[in-house]
């Protein structure tokens, strides 16, 4: 039998990530979660019955940090130390289109292969509007000088 392992990053809206969990409850797959620090106290009580989870402590995560990347090597590095035929790294806020026979089975039929997405370039004035909101200029970047360049 082929297992899966889920890393997920979660920062917000524990319900969506209670709905998630549930979705991949299977005994064929390994849940691995990392929660952003900054996401407060909630605490999450999953209650699973299938799939086995296991929590890393808490991070602060800053979207465009290196930080995020941290989040995912500390996933790998755990989810690693288990053999699994695929990895998937989503996010909390992800759900599954299918159901677990349908994912299994097509990956099953594609042992050996990858499978990246990408976001397709957006227009320049979307990403003004990204970086205004979200501002990742926390380590590295003069804000005005890299609009000015848009």
């Amino acid at each position: 039998m082929n297992s899966h392992a889920y890393l997920i990053i979660a920062n917000r809206n524990f319900n969506q990530l209670a709905l998630l969990l549930k979705t991949l409850d299977d005994s064929r797959n390994d849940i691995y979660l990392l929660i952003d620090k900054k996401a407060g106290s909630q605490i999450l009580h999953p209650e699973l019955i299938n799939a086995r989870l296991t929590i890393l402590p808490r991070i602060n995560i800053y979207w465009g940090d290196y930080s995020l990347i941290q989040a995912e090597i500390n996933l790998l590095k755990i989810a690693t130390k288990t053999k699994h035929s695929i990895y998937h790294l989503i996010s909390g806020l992800d759900l599954p289109i299918a159901g677990q026979d349908e994912i299994h089975n097509f990956f099953d039929s594609h042992i050996g292969e990858n499978f990246l997405t990408y976001s397709a370039t957006i227009p320049k004035n979307k990403l003004k509007m990204r970086i205004k909101k979200y501002n990742f200029t926390k380590h590295f970047r003069d804000y005005n000088i890299f609009l000015s360049n848009l």
